[in-house]
Parts: C-alpha cells; sequence; structure tokens
C-alpha cells in the first residue's frame, strides 16, 4: 500500500488487488446509478481490459465498514487517431467516481494526481475521457475535443437520392460468423481516416460482439449487423415507446459510398416510423436525403475530452494543414507542463522547441487540448477571449494549420 495520504485526512492511497474488485465493482454500480450489479460475465470483460496496476482506489480506515472504499479512479491503455491518420498511444481515464459520504475531502484531486504522476513517468502524450459531468475536468486541463449530434430520422419522409450507377446494393444482413470475421477488421480500416477515432483491441470487441442482455437497453432487441465491403452498421429495434423505434449504435464507412449504401437500407426499415443516431457533426446523412427535414438534431454533446501532457511531442506528433511560425505560450496551472515554444509547420510537419522570445499566441491547456484535433476552430476560443494573438494574421494562421477536413470523432465511450 502507498504511504500517499489524500488531503487534509488519513485517507490511503493504492493500486486494486484482485481481493479489491468485489467492492470496485458494488461502488461503481452505486456511483453510476446502475440498477443491477454487473454480471460475472460483464466483470470478467472489464478485468480484461484493464491492468491492477491502473487502478487507484481510496479507503477510508476511520469508516465504520471498516476501511470501506470511498474513490475509484482508472485508465484504459488505448490508442487514439490523430489528424494525418496515425495512431497514437493515450490514457483513456474512466471509472471515476467519489463516495457521496466523503465529498470535498480532496479525493478526486489526489487520484487524479496519482494517475498523472504515473504517466508522467511513463513520458505518456495524451490523456482522454468520457465525462460525465461538463465542470468537473477542465480544472485538470482536459478540454472537450470531440463531439456526435443526436438525432431523430423520420423514415416516411426520409428516401435517398438516387444512384443511378448502383443497380444493386452491396449490403446485407451479416451473420454471426461474419460480423466476428469481418466487422473488427472494418472498424480499424476505419479509425484510420477520422480524427480522434479510438482503437478497439480484442479485449474491446469481445464484451461488443457477445451482446449479453444485460447490457441492452430495456425493451430493446439485440444487435442486427448490416455488413458493406467497405463498412457496417448495427442497431436494435426498441419497443419501450410507441411505436417501435430503430435505435442506430453505429455507422461504420471506410468510403463515401459506404455511408450512402448503409444508410439506404437504415431508412428503408419497415414498421417503424423513426431511427436514432449519434454521428460525427459533419456527417452527410442530411444532404444524403431529398428531403434533408427528416433529419432532426436532438442534441449535440461532447462525446471526449483530451488533456496534452507533453506538449513538444504533442505538437510533433500531428499532421497539419497549413503552414506556421508561432511563439506559443502555454498555462498549466495543474501540473506546470506548459511553457513557451517556437512553432515551426512546414508541409504538414511540425518542428517545436523551447522559447524565450516574446509569444505571439497565448492560451490555456485545456483550450490546446480542445483545438488540437481540429474539433473546434481556433477562432472560437480567440472570440471567447480564451485565445490571445498579437494579429488577425497570426489568429487566421493558427487556424488553417489546426483545421481538419473532417471533424474528430471517438467512436467508442469509454
Amino acid at each position: 500500500m502507498s504511504n500517499l495520504q489524500a488531503a487534509s485526512s488519513a485517507l490511503t492511497v493504492a493500486r486494486a488487488t484482485d481481493a479489491d474488485w468485489d467492492e470496485i465493482f458494488a461502488t461503481d454500480a452505486r456511483a453510476f446509478l446502475m440498477t443491477n450489479p454487473l454480471s460475472s460475465a460483464e466483470q470478467a470483460d472489464m478485468r480484461g481490459k484493464v491492468d491492477d496496476a491502473d487502478v487507484v482506489l481510496v479507503r477510508d480506515p476511520d469508516g465504520l465498514a471498516g476501511r470501506p472504499l470511498v474513490g475509484v479512479s482508472m485508465f484504459y491503455r488505448m490508442a487514439m487517431t490523430l489528424p494525418g491518420g496515425a495512431a497514437h498511444p493515450a490514457a483513456g481515464l474512466s471509472w471515476v467516481s467519489v463516495a457521496a459520504t466523503h465529498r470535498r475531502r480532496g479525493i478526486l484531486r489526489t487520484m487524479i494526481t496519482e494517475l498523472f504522476d504515473q504517466w508522467e513517468a511513463e513520458d505518456q502524450v495524451f490523456a482522454i475521457l468520457t465525462a460525465s459531468e461538463a465542470t468537473i475536468y477542465e480544472r485538470f486541463g482536459f478540454g472537450p475535443t470531440c463531439f456526435a449530434q443526436d438525432v431523430t430520422v423520420d423514415l416516411g419522409a426520409a428516401k435517398m437520392r438516387h444512384r443511378a450507377d448502383r443497380a444493386h446494393s452491396p449490403v446485407n444482413y451479416a451473420t454471426g460468423d461474419e460480423v466476428a470475421r469481418h466487422i473488427p477488421e472494418l472498424h480499424a480500416r476505419w479509425t484510420a481516416t477520422r480524427p480522434g477515432a479510438l482503437a478497439r483491441p480484442q479485449s474491446w470487441w469481445d464484451p461488443i460482439l457477445a451482446d449479453r442482455p444485460s447490457q441492452r437497453p430495456a425493451h430493446s432487441s439485440g444487435m442486427h449487423y448490416l455488413l458493406h465491403p467497405d463498412g457496417y452498421a448495427a442497431y436494435r429495434i426498441n419497443q419501450s415507446t410507441q411505436p417501435t423505434r430503430g435505435d442506430v449504435a453505429e455507422v461504420v464507412a471506410v468510403t463515401d459510398e459506404a455511408h450512402t449504401d448503409l444508410w439506404r437500407v437504415l431508412v428503408g426499415l419497415d414498421l417503424m416510423p423513426t431511427v436514432t443516431a449519434s454521428i460525427p457533426v459533419d456527417d452527410p446523412l442530411a444532404v444524403s436525403l431529398t428531403n434533408h427535414r427528416a433529419v432532426s438534431v436532438t442534441g449535440v454533446r461532447d462525446t471526449m475530452w483530451l488533456r496534452i501532457l507533453d506538449v513538444p511531442r504533442a505538437l510533433g506528433s500531428r499532421h497539419y494543414a497549413a503552414d506556421l511560425d508561432a511563439v506559443l505560450e502555454v498555462t498549466d496551472e495543474f501540473r506546470g507542463r506548459g511553457g513557451i515554444f517556437d512553432v515551426s509547420i512546414r508541409d504538414g510537419n511540425a518542428v517545436v522547441a523551447p522559447s524565450s522570445a516574446t509569444p505571439t499566441v497565448r492560451m490555456d491547456i485545456s483550450v490546446l487540448g480542445s483545438i488540437f484535433l481540429g474539433g473546434t476552430p481556433v477562432r472560437r476560443f480567440a472570440a471567447a477571449e480564451r485565445v490571445w494573438t498579437d494579429s488577425v494574421d497570426t489568429l487566421a494562421a493558427l487556424d488553417r494549420a489546426f483545421g481538419t477536413d473532417r471533424a474528430p470523432f471517438a467512436g467508442t465511450f469509454f
């Protein structure tokens, strides 16, 4: 057990062991409002995706239950696609919770600090998360970087535009064997096309493809898969509302043709008036239809946050859309990992070095995380007075350099 002490208390910090997991699962179920505990199969799925040494636990030695678990946090070892198509390791922060009995005692900051110490010791460059609340993680330098729009499609009004060159649909329903054989490979091809996309190793695919009844939404069918040579779609039939609707879990299309072909089948589903989906904010679905009003956007939400752990290495890892010369100042109140850097971008590649020059650009490290994948234009943060530049020309050059031709989309919840 670590000798670290949580702030202003005798709370103890340690890494997980096999003996801790029953309590970890119970704590997580309570924190995230699960109505039923995880089954043994689901617990095995979880244990297959994370190492004990990557799980931080906080206990209260003075608790009535005898050292009860009052804080949990952990991270997955993931891979994220950067602008330009390269995949890079990322620490996926998850399962973060503090017991309602122990709020405002520094437990969250203690756990996050413990993990940051580990990530920095391992020379990690990126940390990512999906946030249950929007106001928690900016103080630790995370910024929202991937977004999705939730849509409802009126199938009575939705009709794909005619393609004279496509006489026969290349889309078919997939058998279980075909799903297992083809869909992970198609997903891997897709991740290279979309910044922010997260890879799924086999330990992630096994529970996804198992489609356990306990993991299905209430009154929903098992997953139906549509298979295309360059993509796939997955949907459920949801009878929790009347009339029945279809819930599209994902549409993964490596090519524009695959996107069109898969959605043509989805908007042609019978005996239900609507389907719902969560799609990238730049998805072409609406303009693929003869009536764009058939697609109603019911919400836009952040789906992944990004924290830069090493500014020079992060800036040097991605491809850029335009040349840039700037002196960038990044502030980092939580970890002091910012600084002033000369940034020279030529032909899509950045050379970054510490600098003593006067900055021409200033921003907080959370803003750098938000703009890094191209999801939010730099000019939007400048308009909010969260990015300062020495001139409108510098701002325009910065905006062009960080822009991407596709909006970032994670595609995997964690």
